[in-house]
């Protein structure tokens, strides 16, 4: 058996004394939980077994996503509530409020507990590997930690976490480093070749597989793409392509050409301007494929 404690105040478990309602106790228990608030010693037994003291999905306050684990300590009826202390583990303290969630099945937390302040008495364990994602001392909070859980949140389609943790986000100010932990959102949103080996993803991989049937798929679909779209298609398909994409990789070379062609054709005041040649050259030459086929088209 383990306890779980869930409360709506964004800052309950932050400072004692602690306390909850009695006619919230037990609410969503196990078949285990045969205890009596009217017969104090029965509380004792849930003193020997571990809990988790987390927060309501959408509660505010500086700690909101940090899950501690802990014994519960002194229980003491006092009126219509139940007082008492707790103890963190000196190894394994603080949880993240994500991956406990992530196998709140196997917990029996359910969804509507992630919602509503009350103290269940669980049956089972907590999982040995959930555990091992704990740490001694609190993380800290830093714009990296929350972009991740942000990205992953949105990734997962838990919407409404995702828009805590943007809410969270708008808190840290601009920086290189919030934008750079924000670029996976990005390619969620918009899958742009320029970004994946920023991520450090490698062609002729899984993930590299993946970006090519998102790039490709967003190629398909045709909308909100930008006017130079053709080269970075180009050398996209070029570098993490394979065999597959061959017809698509020649329809984005020919556009490459056909764009190209257009800029060296006008004359006087309708000449494109060196810095637009310069641009098309400059993206031509990230891919060795299409800057192989200009310069035997220079060559002729």
């Amino acid at each position: 058996m383990f306890n779980l404690l869930v409360s709506g105040h964004g800052e309950w478990w932050e400072t004692p004394p602690f306390t909850s309602t009695i006619d919230r106790f037990k609410e969503s228990s196990g078949a285990e939980a045969e205890l009596s608030t009217s017969r104090p010693e029965t509380l004792r037994r849930l003193e020997e077994i571990p809990a988790l003291l987390m927060y309501e999905v959408g509660a505010g306050g500086p700690h909101a996503r940090v899950v501690r684990h802990s014994r519960i300590r002194n229980i003491v009826r006092r009126g219509p509530e139940l007082a008492f202390t707790f103890e963190p583990d000196p190894k394994h303290a603080f949880l993240d409020r994500s991956a406990v969630l992530r196998i709140a099945d196997r917990l029996g937390i359910q969804q509507f507990e992630q919602h509503r302040t009350h103290w269940a008495i669980k049956d089972g364990d907590i999982p040995a590997e959930l555990i091992a994602t704990s740490t001694a001392e609190r993380a800290q909070r830093t714009v990296a930690v929350v972009a991740a859980e942000y990205v992953e949140a949105r990734r997962e389609g838990r919407r409404r976490e995702a828009a805590e943790l943007a809410e969270e986000l708008e808190d840290f100010p601009p920086s290189l480093e919030k934008a750079l932990s924000l670029v996976p959102a990005r390619i969620l949103q918009q899958p742009t070749p320029e970004l994946y080996p920023i991520l450090g993803i490698e062609p002729r991989t899984p993930e590299g597989r993946n970006a090519v049937v998102a790039v490709v798929a967003r190629d398909h679909n045709g909308q909100d793409l930008p006017a130079d779209w053709s080269y970075s298609l180009a050398w996209f398909l070029d570098l993490y392509g394979s065999a597959t994409e061959a017809g698509r990789l020649d329809g984005a070379l020919a556009e490459c050409a056909t764009h190209m062609i257009a800029l060296g054709t006008g004359e006087g005041e309708a000449a494109a301007p060196v810095e637009d040649i310069g641009y098309a050259l400059w993206r031509c030459s990230r891919s060795p494929k299409l800057i192989g086929d200009l310069r035997r088209e220079s060559l002729r």
